[in-house]
This record gives structure tokens, sequence and C-alpha cells, in this order.
């Protein structure tokens, strides 16, 4: 399994989680679980733990409203957080392993300047002829 595949299996049951709860009238609580899905993927390491902790006591409490469909939203976010409890130090943080570092490139340089409306051949403008002297 790879490690993101944790992180949206938990942010897929946050989202059921979601529907069940406003199916159940419970809106604050299936609102809580759309956050919870954007904390979820933003989070990393000891935080992502802390709040799968919490979701679990949500998920505990909600269940208990009695109604079919508030059991299963519990069910689901307190699923949800023991898989981030479980795996929440393995499951990556979006948007950070994507990053590529920029390599400096000349060409392109004066390719921008010129966008921008600077003359990169004008020995005034930063990066023209004569500051490479």
């Amino acid at each position: 399994m790879k490690a993101s595949s944790p992180l949206w299996i938990a942010a897929l049951l946050l989202v059921g989680a979601a529907g069940a709860f406003w199916g159940a009238g419970s809106v604050p609580v299936a609102l809580l679980c759309l956050a919870a899905v954007a904390a979820v993927v933003a989070l990393s390491g000891v935080a992502r733990r802390v709040l799968g902790a919490l979701l679990i006591v949500v998920g505990i409490a909600a269940a208990f409203s009695g109604h079919w469909l508030a059991i299963a939203g519990g069910v689901l976010v307190a699923f949800s957080g023991g898989l981030q409890v479980a795996l929440g130090a393995r499951m990556p943080k979006i948007g950070v392993g994507g990053q590529k570092t920029r390599t400096h490139d000349p060409e392109t340089d004066l390719w921008r300047a010129l966008e921008r409306g600077d003359d990169p051949t004008d020995d005034r403008t930063p990066g023209g002829p004569a500051s490479n002297e």
C-alpha cells in the first residue's frame, strides 16, 4: 500500500461521515467532518495524531444520537480517527513532496525580463550585460 493511501482513505471516510450526519440532521457535526478533511490533508505528524484522537471521541459521541445515519457517521469518523492515530506519522503532508527546486537559467531570466517590459540588453537593467562583469 502506498504511503498516501491511508490519507485518502481517512479523507473519504470523513466525507462519507459528513454525508451521513447531514442526512441525519446533524448539520454542525457534518460541517465539522468537512473541516476535518481539510485538517487531515494539511496536518502531519503529531498534530494529525491528535486530530485523530479527537475524531475518535467525536465519532463515539455522535453515534449516541440514536439515528441510524448518525451511528454510521460516528463509526466512519471514529474509524478515520483511528487510522490517523495508527498511521498518521507515515501519511504524507500534501504539497510537500511534489515541489522542485528551481535552477537558475539565464535564458529563461531574459525572457521573463522581456515579459515584464524590461530591456535585458540595457546596462542599467539587472541581469543586463554590465552586471555580468
